[in-house]
């Protein structure tokens, strides 16, 4: 249905394809490397013909590009050719993020290696590799081979950074992240319809993507149907930053501005760069960009100019969609200079923001994050003229470039409170419907595992046991140990609509849905054990089969049954089945995991404190949802979590989610931070709450006002997905509003 070979690009802007690009004194690698999914230690030589070698695309996971291998080992080459500014220095190259394990090569040199091979394999799946080439090594024309293992689930070269740039000019950056503390430079627009990543760092428009979702279905990710745009002319920024913490991308120049968006006014996937200047400043202004899988076609016609604006459009047309109506249209709204597109889509994001409700007296830094939060919120979430029809309303764990553009239900979940305690009424009543109207989400109503255990839900459930397709039918990631099936999101999405409802007075909603929320609602007391809580299954941080009896998702459950059946109790509705497995939950949580009734431990299933997950950050979830409310608990329970989850045991640091070797799960997540800051602001001290939230204002202030995944434990680095939705503005939003509004 999606054809490669069905595919062409629409442009109003001239286009060069270019397999490399040269940015200051960086270097941008090819789209397309050459691939071989075998091992030998001869692929590493300079000189080796690889022309028989398949190719693929760099980044892209192995099971995007269809290569579903686990225990194996690939190599990838490539050559390039070095611009002459390049040459007689020592080079820093960045390799992506790689999953497992890799081995670089530079002209047969091994320049530096993550993750650990087979016997004794250890993955780096997440982290950046950086490697230093010494000039010695370094030709004008050169190869480039890096041996790849995967151990479970994606593998290969995944995302991020792959580049080569000047040691030089890499110290310099370094530096100047070290006194500013910046270390994240890429901006997002978004519609809900199509979405651009710009990296400041290198002036480029890196990816423009034909939806915001990262997957159509299971067989078909949406890939960028162009990259690299960026002006003809060698001119180096001063500034980029969101506009008014707006979606608007302005990045300044020397005599010039130019603004990139994705509108919403226009509801187009057409993505524009304005040039605003003086005539003569601008007139010959003008973009180049690159190839990329799909088949290019430029119409290479120049920019709309009218005097001090000139207006690039960028679009697509393959197998489902054709927008070259649209972009005609909009060529001549903006020849009839009808409107400013521009300062429509700033008034109409700073409506948005002028609705919610920011409480007074929050600082700037703070309200800057906030709004800037909404501003993400909006981004997030699937619009009503995406062709999909079933994908309407659902909202992102991350935006782009962020690896997580995928609706979860648990993050999705606290966005919707987010949009609910903001005035968001709209927004998050569309993501609730989105969730409630997909289907079919039976298909793990049973699943027998290797165990010879039947691990499914037992009963229909209608909410996803994991995330959604773009085109919004339930998902389940699966590895060695089976899929995801995840009870907490039943409890999480009764939250999200108590919090909705309690907020919004939409009383109409709850009838409507009320049969809905009863069997979601009966999925969570089917799955309560003989210990009187949820039983094994993946849990919050995803551990897939057969999982863990996990605190956080019978806390999760036990919540979202209080609060929805206080709401039903209200409006004279059946109420009794869900207050009963509330109860029943309460009692088997303070039963089983409360320790000498001093803290929570992560789960039922360990016993020994030494054990992975018996010391998780998931479980300050049960005191920032309101479940339990007793503060001796809550500060003996901090107390000993500050020893095992606080960064470095540094009471001016956040938490992580477990201390253990996994580089993934040991650095300081953000939302841990804010969900303690929740509970402490309640019943622990306010003091340290505002502690929590200003280390995030922080942060967030030095990197446009934007939350990331994960910082790291040494410098506190932007790490993981970025910007993060629920999990990082949301959490955030809660967070400040909790703070100023709970007295």
């Amino acid at each position: 249905m999606f054809s490669k070979r069905n595919t062409r690009i629409i442009f109003t802007a001239v286009v060069l394809l270019l397999n490399a690009t040269v940015v200051a004194q960086s270097f941008i690698l090819p789209a397309k490397w050459k691939f071989r999914m075998e091992d030998n230690s001869s692929f590493k030589e300079e000189k080796l013909d690889d022309s028989q070698w398949s190719n693929i695309a760099v980044p892209l996971s192995w099971t995007k590009a269809g290569i579903n291998k686990e225990h194996s080992v690939g190599w990838y080459r490539t050559e390039i050719t070095l611009p002459a500014e390049l040459l007689n220095n020592d080079l820093v190259f960045f390799a992506g993020t790689i999953d497992d394990a890799d081995e670089t090569y530079f002209n047969g040199h091994l320049i530096g290696s993550t993750g650990k091979f087979p016997p004794g394999d250890q993955s780096a799946w997440d982290i950046q590799r950086k490697y230093v080439i010494k000039k010695e090594w370094v030709k004008k024309k050169n190869t480039i081979a890096i041996r790849v293992y995967n151990g479970i689930g994606d593998g290969g070269i995944m995302s991020g950074d792959i580049t080569i740039i000047t040691k030089k000019e890499n110290d310099r950056l370094i530096a100047l992240q070290l006194k500013s503390k910046k270390s994240y430079f890429q901006l997002t627009t978004s519609n809900g319809l199509i979405s651009a990543v710009y990296n400041a760092q290198k002036d480029v428009v890196e990816n423009l993507y034909p939806h915001i979702f990262s997957y159509y279905d299971s067989g078909k990710t949406v890939a960028p149907f162009v990259q690299n745009i960026r002006l003809q002319q060698k001119v180096k920024p001063v500034k980029a930053e969101y506009e008014n913490n707006t979606h608007v991308i302005k990045v300044t120049y020397p005599g010039f501005t130019v603004e990139y968006v994705s509108p919403f006014t226009t509801e187009e996937k057409i993505f524009y760069a304005v040039v605003k200047g003086k005539a003569e400043a601008i007139k010959n202004i003008s973009f180049v960009s690159d190839k990329t899988q799909t088949q290019l076609i430029s119409n290479e016609t120049v920019g709309i100019n009218l005097g001090t604006e000139k207006y690039f459009l960028f679009s697509f047309s393959d197998a489902q969609e054709n927008y070259q109506q649209q972009v005609n249209e909009a060529v001549n709204r903006i020849l009839s200079k009808k409107s400013n597109l521009i300062a429509d889509e700033i008034r109409f994001m700073r409506s948005v923001i002028a609705k919610a409700k920011v409480p007074a007296g929050i600082s700037a830094e703070e309200r800057n994050v906030v709004e800037q939060g909404v501003s993400v919120l909006k981004m997030s979430q699937v619009g009503e003229k995406e062709i999909f029809p079933l994908s309407h309303g659902q909202v992102l764990a991350s935006l782009r470039p962020g690896v997580w553009a995928i609706c979860w239900v648990r993050d999705a979940s606290f966005a919707i409170e987010a949009m609910s305690k903001l005035g968001m009424y709209s927004e998050a009543k569309k993501a609730l419907e989105f969730m409630l109207q997909s289907k079919p989400t039976d298909q793990y109503v049973h699943y027998i595992h290797s165990d010879g255990k039947d691990y499914g839900i037992g009963v229909p459930y209608i909410i996803s046991v994991t995330r959604y397709f773009g085109n919004g039918r339930e998902e389940s990631d699966y590895n060695e140990n089976g899929p995801n099936i995840e009870i907490d999101d039943f409890g999480l999405f009764l939250t999200a609509v108590y919090h909705y409802v309690n907020e919004s007075g939409d009383k109409d909603f709850l009838l409507k849905w009320n049969n809905a929320l009863s069997v979601v609602g009966n999925a969570i007391v089917h799955n309560i054990n003989e210990k009187k809580i949820i039983r094994r299954e993946s849990g919050p941080w995803e551990h897939h089969l057969p999982g863990k009896e996990f605190m956080w998702t019978s806390g999760v459950c036990a919540r979202g049954l209080q609060l929805v059946s206080s709401l039903q109790k209200k409006f004279g509705l059946p109420f009794q089945k869900m207050e009963d497995g509330y109860k029943t939950l309460l009692s088997g949580i303070m039963s089983n995991c409360v320790i000498d009734g001093k803290y929570i431990k992560g789960n039922a299933t360990e016993q020994n404190s030494t054990d992975h997950h018996y010391f998780d950050a998931a479980t300050f979830e049960l005191f920032a949802n309101g479940l339990i409310s007793d503060s001796h608990l809550f500060l003996s329970h901090m107390k000993e979590y500050n020893l095992h989850n606080r960064v470095n045991k540094d009471p001016s640091k956040g938490y992580c989610r477990f201390n253990s070797s996994d580089s993934y799960e040991n650095q300081e997540w953000p939302f841990a931070g804010l969900r303690v800051a929740v509970a402490q602001n309640h019943l622990g001290s306010k003091t340290e709450a505002k502690k929590l939230i200003g280390r995030i204002t922080a942060y967030a202030g030095r990197n446009n006002n934007q939350v990331p995944e994960i910082l790291s434990n040494d410098l506190g680095l932007y790490r993981g997905a970025i910007p993060m939705v629920g999990y990082g503005s949301g959490a955030y939003i809660l967070a400040v509003l909790d703070y100023y509004n709970h007295k």
